[in-house]
């Protein structure tokens, strides 16, 4: 019988084959000697929650998503460089981002990488509230103070109001909102540095002022708002002039600059003493255009497809413009090619112009129509000492939008 003999071969402790340390690994990712640094998944972590005024819904929320008051280190992608906060003596303060959903949570790892706390620093969802991005707070999720050495976030709760009001023209106020700061100290246990109530605003996204316009008639007059820090979103200059502002006039003509928003925007109703709103209605205008290359002919005196007149919801002074349902920007009148061409030959062919077939592309064409959106009409109904009657607003809608 053959024996076969094995030799064990003991190499030191520090060898290849020993085990690399936490530490180590955290150092190699520092110097950029490797990309990710992988967790422990078998460990655990504990989130701080702080027993704050108005924070009751927040942790309760928090909590549905533990595991027995804890969360798994599996849950997390592994490190990278930009996931270190700061290298300390006895500890790592980092950001562990969870591999599913968008939650961030701020902790503290010892030297061999177990969790000493950590604490929810971002989660965005739709439900009772989130920790940044939304209403006044920071371009981006996470947001580091290097002054105060500590993150900060604002966290609310906001709720559907079906009525906005001019001074709050939104339909997702916030119902409370505060403003927070939270640190590592130095014994790598999370602290809360500030915490204050900014008191209720209305739900956006940016931090621009709200510009209120407006245009008025003698017996009422329409509000409408827009960001100011976003030109395109503004409808019409906030003083807006129209001739003959000193008489009684029964329309105003606003034309709208490319790509401003006018479909579901809300509208503020403010009538005279005296006077009472009885409805509002919208109704649009499509016209037949010719595009060319470099100009384009629109026939404005021919036909024109006017829509019947919508109702819009009125509530306490407030309605919302409607969005026109696909097709109904094409919807035109019947005609034949002839009559089609008489138009064009009318309206867009100046004095001296070249026989139609000699026409360059950079000219419009009666072969080539268009139909487009030619304005959007706004019509309120008011009853006052002098009898009922009706103010219209003209949106005039650029060409091509």
């Amino acid at each position: 019988m053959r024996v076969l003999t094995c030799l064990l071969l003991l190499l030191p402790i520090d060898g290849p084959l020993a085990q690399t340390t936490f530490s180590q690994k955290l150092e190699q990712l520092m110097d950029g000697q490797r990309d990710s640094l992988h967790l422990d998944e078998s460990a655990w972590m504990t989130p701080v929650q702080f027993d704050q005024s108005g924070w009751e819904a927040f942790n309760q929320h928090e909590r549905k998503s533990l595991d027995h008051g804890r969360v798994s280190l599996a849950r997390f992608s592994p490190l990278t460089r930009q996931d270190i906060v700061e290298v300390r003596e006895d500890h790592t303060v980092a950001l562990l981002r969870e591999k599913q959903g968008r939650r961030i949570h701020l902790a503290s790892l010892d030297s061999a990488g177990t969790p000493i706390e950590g604490f929810l620093l971002h989660d965005r969802f739709g439900y009772l509230y989130e920790k940044t991005h939304r209403a006044h707070s920071f371009d981006t999720p996470i947001h580091f103070n290097p002054q105060q050495n500590a993150f900060e976030f604002y966290q609310l709760t906001y709720g559907y109001e079906p009525i906005p009001t001019l001074e709050s023209p939104t339909q997702d106020p916030i119902y409370y909102q505060s403003f927070h700061q939270v640190a590592v100290d130095e014994e790598g246990r999370i602290a809360l540095l500030l915490s204050e109530t900014t008191g209720q605003r209305m739900f956006n996204r940016t931090r621009d002022p709200l510009v209120v316009h407006e245009v008025a008639f003698h017996e009422l007059s329409l509000f409408t708002v827009s960001q100011g820090g976003e030109p395109r979103d503004a409808m019409w200059d906030p003083t807006f002039i129209t001739h003959g502002d000193m008489e009684s006039h029964d329309s105003i003509t606003v034309h709208l600059a490319f790509e401003v928003p006018w479909a579901d925007r809300f509208f503020f109703l403010e009538p005279a003493e005296g006077i009472t709103i009885t409805d509002v209605a919208q109704r649009h205008e499509n016209v037949m255009t010719f595009p060319g290359e470099g100009a384009t002919c629109a026939l404005q005196q021919w036909k024109r497809h006017q829509s019947p007149w919508t109702p819009l919801h009125l509530e306490e002074g407030v309605f919302q413009t409607r969005r026109l349902k696909p097709g109904e920007d094409q919807q035109f009148p019947k005609h034949t090619p002839e009559e089609l061409r008489t138009a064009f030959t009318t309206e867009c062919l100046w004095p001296g112009a070249p026989p139609i077939e000699d026409l360059s592309p950079m000219e419009p064409h009666p072969d080539h129509t268009r139909i487009v959106l030619d304005r959007i009409l706004l019509r309120v109904r008011y009853d006052g000492p002098s009898g009922p009657g009706e103010k219209h607003l003209l949106l005039m809608v650029p060409s091509g939008c």
